[in-house]
């Protein structure tokens, strides 16, 4: 989990949930409400066991780019510098999709 930066103080990672559904930064007490968060659109906002607001990468946006590493790597020369980059980038989707789960984000169900 990526911490959320203060827009005022700019203390990483210091947003902290309040009892009303708020979150306030514990350096500044600058206050924000989720619909505030600029985040990318691979993004969603999670809090931690420790009430503190973060960001990390959709679980569907993991399974989207593992399933183009896989075509990736079949579509490369056999042991070419391209297989070792989809592994790479396979792995890489693997790890995002993991902190996303271990944060209590739900895996996503796949339509076909």
């Amino acid at each position: 989990m990526l911490g959320i930066a203060c827009s005022e103080c700019a203390s990483i990672g210091s947003y902290r949930a309040t009892s009303d559904a708020f979150f306030e930064c514990l350096e500044c007490h600058h206050g924000i409400i989720p619909e505030d968060l600029c985040l990318e659109p691979s993004e969603i906002w999670t809090v931690n066991d420790g009430g503190i607001l973060g960001s990390i990468i959709d679980p569907a946006e993991s399974l989207r780019e593992m399933s183009i590493a896989i075509d990736e790597y079949m579509e490369a020369d056999h042991d070419s510098v391209g297989q070792l980059q989809s592994l790479r980038c396979f792995r890489d989707a693997v790890f995002m999709l993991q902190g996303a789960l271990e944060a209590g984000v739900p895996y996503p169900i796949v339509k076909k």
